[in-house]
């Protein structure tokens, strides 16, 4: 694959050329940009399979490029950024691979390995639900969840709660659908925390928007619009209520 590196940092473009060429010989480096106007101009004439995409760059952002090119979006896309939980939560909202600072190996050829199997259907998907949720509210947020089908969207407000299943989490769907995914009840608290979302119990998230009532007796459980009910540990409940009193 013809690679292109979006960086400004120049220990960061070294680094990542050595790990590159050490473990990643089926990738060739065809040039290197260090701003948001540089790499689009190189983008448009190198015409790169996969870009190497720094978030922060000197004069904006990464998703500024990436922008640009929404309506063609013809190459795979691994972001490469030093720490920010906004911008790496709303990668993982859109399933996108990133690489945290000092780039890993092992990290290394396994995002590379996903953007060589990847279908160009499916990453352009992923890279118009991040743009999309750029420029709106927590609630109406879409999320990409991979399926038996491949990927799919879906509308952050459709779910009203997860239910854990060991390592697997059960979503269930405002349309009464209900869905096995393969991630933990863990990963998607991360994810969903910030969008309306609170842990209750060691096995469950709701989404605040479908709570109808808390009932403080039998241990505390909350009732659901769907009339289901889920009980509420006591170690969650104090953050149940302050999540309640912040709505109110």
């Amino acid at each position: 694959m013809k690679v292109l590196i979006i960086e400004d940092e120049e220990q960061s473009v070294s680094a990542l050329r050595s790990e590159i060429a050490m473990h990643c010989k089926n990738l060739q480096i065809i040039g290197i940009a260090k701003s948001v106007n540089e790499a689009i101009e190189k983008i448009d004439t190198l015409q790169p399979e996969l870009v190497f995409l720094d978030i922060q760059l000197s004069d904006g952002l990464g998703f500024e490029i990436l922008d640009y090119f929404k309506q063609r979006l013809f190459f795979q896309v691994i972001f490469t950024t030093a720490y920010s939980q906004y911008a790496i939560r709303a990668i993982k909202f859109s399933a996108l691979d990133y690489l945290l600072k000092p780039i890993d190996a092992e990290e290394l050829v396994i995002a590379v390995n996903k953007a060589q199997k990847i279908s160009k259907k499916d990453s352009t998907a992923k890279i118009e639900n991040l743009l999309y949720n750029q420029s709106q509210s927590p609630v109406r947020k879409k999320i990409v969840l991979p399926t038996l089908e491949g990927i799919t969207v879906f509308e952050v407000a459709s779910i009203m709660k997860c239910s854990a299943e060991g390592n697997y989490t059960s979503i269930y769907f405002t349309n009464g659908k209900k869905m096995l995914f393969s991630k933990t009840l863990k990963e998607f608290e991360e994810l969903l925390c910030h969008s309306g979302f609170e842990r209750i119990h060691n096995s469950h998230i709701i989404n605040l928007d479908h709570l109808v009532s808390f009932v403080n007796k039998d241990g505390g459980y909350v009732i659901l619009s769907d009339k289901s009910t889920l009980p509420v540990s006591q170690r969650k409940k104090a953050n149940l209520l302050a999540a309640l009193g912040n709505l109110s």
